[in-house]
């Protein structure tokens, strides 16, 4: 194991969904000489969660309006939760978080019946929405930590995953990417 080395302290953007600005933060990206000199990967930035790869948009509110969208709000009302100017934008991100979602309770699936031992014995399977399945999916997973070993062991953030399969998803950037400098610099 080596030290954490911090390379630099970019900015970066997210759109304020109340005021509908564009709040800057600087994002650590660490550094690991190791990795530069066997040819690979040698930086990394750490997001933090509720920021969506790639894009200015708030996890947490994307998984907020999608909740309400799952709950019968309109299409304009999860955009005026997300702060976009656009339904089509709301729609894009509504959509590629019930991909996520379905790849995470997919995930959570899969490790869950591959511990059947550890689960309640009164499991029934219950039609439910993409985010609805995935928040019982990760609450299940936590009580089945607690199972095993006694104590909270699952360190791991619901949003945390997402963020990750949707870094995944997204393979080209979407034209809100902010490369831009911030305001006077």
């Amino acid at each position: 194991m080596h030290p954490l080395v911090i390379h630099s302290y970019p900015a970066r953007s997210y759109r304020d969904p109340e005021s509908l600005e564009d709040v800057w933060i600087k994002i650590p990206v660490r550094y690991c000489a190791r990795a530069k000199v066997l040819g690979r990967q040698y930086t990394k930035r750490i997001l933090p969660d509720f920021l969506i790869p790639a894009s200015r948009m708030r996890l947490d509110k994307v998984i907020e309006a999608g909740r309400r969208k799952e709950g019968g709000s309109t299409l304009e009302e999860c955009c005026r939760i997300l702060g976009c100017s656009t339904l089509r934008t709301a729609r894009m991100h509504l959509e590629r978080l019930e991909e996520a979602a379905k790849t995470v309770s997919l995930t959570l699936a899969e490790s869950q019946a591959a511990a059947v031992h550890l689960h309640e014995n009164n499991y029934c399977l219950r039609p439910l929405a993409p985010l609805e399945r995935l928040f019982e999916l990760f609450s299940r997973q936590e009580k089945v930590q607690l199972r095993a070993g006694g104590e909270r062991c699952w360190s791991v953030t619901l949003r945390s995953l997402l963020q990750a399969v949707l870094r995944k998803n997204i393979r080209k950037f979407p034209t809100s990417y902010v490369c831009r400098p911030p305001p006077g610099s």
